[in-house]
């Protein structure tokens, strides 16, 4: 070890999410802005699966029929949907839910998650996936699409698809949802410093 070197004190921020949360996007950003801004700590991120509609068939669901059913009428859903939009340009979050089609099952992309945290940091992955499906309303359950996005944040793509493809890992993201309801969360984003 160089003594002459001064290392920076790690801190680990431990993020509970879901990738169809609108404001677990804003939260994230904000997080990765600020700490991303201080030069005298290092920031490891914890990543940690909370679906918000753990019974959602992997198929998905229709995104009007879904907001009308959640929100409780469509005129209710898009006054929601535009307060969204607003608040986002705030956190540089931009919105385009006229795009999305469909709300996603989030169990694909909380594996793959779990998945590229073995092989380095995901941060920009978790943001990327976001922006997929926020922004260019793409079908973020799919396992072609998660692994085109994860080739774009670094990761291998020919690792990537197989693994989407399989069932791996869905225990471990079951487990973790488990675990975070027991410690009392109900919704997302908490975050643990």
């Amino acid at each position: 070890m160089n003594m002459l070197i001064a290392h920076k004190p790690r801190m680990c921020v431990e993020v509970v999410f879901d990738f169809v949360c609108p404001w677990s996007y804003m939260g994230i950003r904000q997080i990765v802005r600020a700490f991303g801004a201080r030069q005298d700590i290092e920031t490891i991120y914890r990543w940690q699966p909370f679906q918000l509609n753990p019974s959602l068939d992997e198929r998905g669901v229709d995104f009007e029929d879904y907001l009308r059913i959640r929100h409780g009428g469509k005129e209710r859903a898009a006054r929601l949907l535009r307060m969204i939009e607003t608040q986002g340009g705030g956190f540089e979050c931009a919105f385009r839910f006229s795009r999305i089609e469909k709300v996603p099952s989030t169990l694909n992309p909380h594996r793959l998650i779990e998945w590229a945290a073995t092989r380095g940091c995901c941060t920009q992955l978790v943001l990327g996936i976001f922006e997929a499906f926020f922004l260019h309303g793409q079908d973020i359950g799919d396992p072609v699409v998660l692994a085109d996005i994860a080739r774009t944040h670094g990761f291998d793509h020919d690792l990537a698809l197989p693994f989407l493809m399989s069932r791996t890992l869905v225990g471990t993201v079951m487990a973790n949802q488990i675990k975070a309801q027991k410690a009392g969360v109900n919704g997302a984003p908490p975050l643990i410093v």
